[in-house]
Formats: C-alpha cells, structure tokens, sequence
C-alpha cells in the first residue's frame, strides 16, 4: 500500500511540475492583464470566424472573402510603425481603455444589424476598416505593456510565453463554440459575446500598474516622429538576426497564416459540410497552436529558437500540401492540427527570439510594431491574394500553392542560420545563457 501510495504521490508530482505556473504569474499585475486579454480574444477570434462565414453566407464568393479580409487588417500595413513610436510616448493604460470601448461598441454594432436582419456587405467592410485601425494600435499596446508590468525584467521571456499560450488556448475554445453558435443561434449571438468579452479586460486594464518608460521619446532630443521610425527600420535591416526572422515571419504570414480564411470554402466545397466542419477544423488547428504554446513554455530558453523556426515552417508547408490534397474530414482534422501546430510554433518562436535577442530597451517599441507590421499588415494582402487565387484555381489549389512557398522560405532561411547563430551567440554570453 505504501509503495502504490508513493507511486501516486510521484506521479502527482511530475503532474504538477508539468503544469509549474510560470514564475512570471505569480505577479498579481500581470495575472491580471493576462487573463483579461485573454477573454477579450476568445471574443475576437469568435468574431473573426462568424465575420468571415457570414461574408461567405451572403456572397458565396471566396474574392469577397478575401476582401474583407484584406479590409479588415490592413490598415495594420499603414499605421502600424508609427504606433510603435507613439506608444513611447502616450499614457498606455489611455490607449488600452479606448481600443477596448471602441472594440465594444463596433462588436455592439455588429451583433445589432446581423440580429435586425439589415447586416450587408458594404457594413462588413466599413466595420472591418474600423476594427483594423483599433487593432493597430491595441496589439502592440498589449505587447509593449507586458514587460512593464514585471516586477523583475529576466522574467520577460516566460511572460510572453504564456502570453501566447492564453491566446491559443482562446483560439482552441473559441471556434469550437463560434461554430456551433453560428449553427444554432446565428452569428449575431458571437459577436454580442464579442462586446461582453471586453468587460474584463477593462477591469484588469484599471486596475493594473504600469511602469513610467525612462526612455520616453517624448522627452528626447530628437522628437520628431519620423526621425524615431527611421531609427528603428535602419535597426531592423541592419541586424541580421532580427531581419532574417521578419522576412520568415512575412512568408509564414502571407503563404500559410491566411488558411484560417480559407477554412469556411475548403469546409463547404471540399467537404461538403457545414458551420460545424468549420468550427471542427478551426478547433483543432487551435488544438495544435496549444500544444506548441505548452512547448515553448516548457522549453524556458531561446537558445537553439532558430533551428525550431527552420524546421517548423518545412514541416508547415507540407502539411498544407497533404491537407489540400484531403477530401476525408478526419484526415483533414489530423492535419490541419499539424498546420496550427507548425504555425504558432513559427510565429510564437519569431516572437519570443525577437524579445530575447533585443537588447536595446530604447528600440523596443518601435521594433515590436515593426514586427506586429509584418504580421497584421502582411495578412491581409495574404488573405485578398489567397482569396482570389482560391477564386480562380479552387481552394485546394491555393492551399497547395501555399504550401509550396513556405517550403521555400524555410530553406532559404535554413541558409542563414550560420549568420544568425554568430550574432545571438555573443548576446547569449553577454546574458550568460552559454559560455
């Protein structure tokens, strides 16, 4: 009996070591914001998907998916670089209360004409530019917060590990429910939870406490908004590590990222089936982004980050060529968890390498919405490219053709890594990460 009962016990405990909260949690201010923004994007991303099934309801036409797509991310390719300047300077816990009441009354909106039968087309684009300008400025927001509201700086890294992981974890739960609301109740009912979403949020951004940025640009010799934004692109582009991992991170973003608008015509035409294949495929693609959340977490460390991107993107372009080729619902839903998987664990690993690597603290801002640039401005040509491709050679072809582009990209920045690895070598023994 003792015996059984310490077997159990050292079972628990691996258990429990497993699931260890990350040291950056036990920060009551950031628990907080963490778990406010990670209801606000259930929310989002259950908007997303009734946004796009919807367009396709009313148009049966995978073009005008793709533009609304396009309309509704790209004002993140215009507005963006300048935001990262801006936030140097602005009061941060001002910007994040105003996105998210201007969040809550075009999700009010929305959920207002879709449930009054008088939604059309025309509303979708102009509410979609308007969501687009919001979250230009309330992503990069959130990610500029994050380190300040740590106690201690070194645990930057596991912050924005779980960071990442509460928003897959809302993009798991939130197609599963969107899909099967969308099926029962409408779309309308999503975009209400939509607007309710935002509430914690809004708690949490009150009551937090943010550190004053000492470098604020504001108070600099060279105040000029221009000036800074040209400071920081000449950065990027000279630091190879930095401008290696963006050019990956615009290939991932405008070859793969855009199946998520995809999925609603490959569910109708490929599977013949309905708001519940989609919101099936949708969750277990969010499935995948979970479980490499859970790796990189566990991983705790940069080190080796860019052999992860080089083979994570080669295994993500063929998986999106074995699914294209798919016409049976359970092998698809194998492989497109292999897609999400392969696709956050790109795009999350470019983001935390990018945080590690960046050691000039008085560039932050303006690198990170560079970054965000190449992620919500890229996109939306992805999806109005992808959505007239699909228009023309069929969805599955696109997907294919996708796939194919990001196998490419993976090898030419295989070719790099050498020159990577000789750069964040010396900044890893600088933090005393190897000797």
């Amino acid at each position: 009996m003792l015996e059984e009962n310490s077997t159990s016990l050292k079972k628990s405990n691996k258990i429990f070591a497993f699931l260890k909260i990350s040291p950056a949690i036990k920060s009551p201010n950031l628990f907080g914001f963490l778990i406010g923004e990670s209801v606000s994007f259930f929310g989002s991303w259950m908007t997303q998907i009734a946004l796009v099934w919807m367009v396709y309801q009313l148009t049966n036409s995978a073009m005008l998916v793709g533009i609304a797509g396009f309309t509704n991310q790209a004002m993140g390719l215009v507005i963006t670089p300048l935001v990262g300047v801006l936030l140097d300077r602005w009061n941060l816990k001002y910007v994040s209360l105003t996105t998210q009441i201007v969040s809550i009354f075009l999700s009010s909106l929305l959920a207002f004409l879709t449930v009054s039968n008088q939604i059309n087309f025309r509303d979708i684009i102009i509410i979609g530019i308007l969501q687009g300008i919001v979250k230009a400025f309330d992503l990069p927001a959130r990610q500029v917060t994050i380190p300040r509201l740590l106690e201690n700086r070194s645990d930057t890294y596991s912050a924005m590990a779980v960071h990442s992981f509460l928003i897959n974890t809302a993009k798991f739960v939130s197609p599963m429910i969107g899909g099967l609301i969308i099926a029962r109740n409408g779309a309308g009912l999503c975009f209400l939870v939509d607007a309710i979403s935002y509430l914690p949020f809004i708690v949490a951004i009150l009551i937090m406490r943010i550190k004053p940025n000492i470098n604020n640009l504001s108070t600099s010799k060279s105040p000029k908004i221009w000036h800074n934004l040209k400071e920081g692109f000449i950065f990027v582009y000279n630091f190879v590590p930095i401008k290696s991992i963006l050019i990956l991170q615009i290939i991932v973003c405008f070859m793969a990222m855009t199946y998520v608008n995809l999925m609603p015509i490959f569910a109708k035409e490929v599977l013949k089936g309905n708001a519940e294949t989609m919101g099936f495929l949708m969750t277990s693609t969010a499935f995948g982004s979970i479980f490499s959340g859970i790796y990189l977490m566990r991983r705790k460390q940069a080190i080796g980050l860019e052999s992860v991107m080089a083979i994570s993107t080669l295994v993500l372009g063929v998986s999106l060529i074995l699914f294209s080729l798919s016409t049976q619902l359970e092998i698809c839903l194998v492989l497109i968890f292999i897609v999400g998987l392969t696709n956050t664990l790109t795009l999350a690993s470019i983001s935390n390498f990018l945080q590690v690597i960046l050691v000039e603290e008085d560039k932050r801002g303006r690198v990170t919405s560079i970054f965000m640039t190449t992620f919500l401005g890229i996109l939306p040509f992805g999806n109005l490219f992808f959505g007239g491709l699909a228009n023309y050679i069929g969805v599955a072809n696109a997907l294919l053709f996708g796939g194919v582009c990001c196998i490419l990209g993976a090898y030419f920045f295989a070719k790099q890594l050498s020159s990577i690895r000789k750069v964040v070598n010396l900044i890893y023994q600088e933090m005393g990460l190897i000797s």
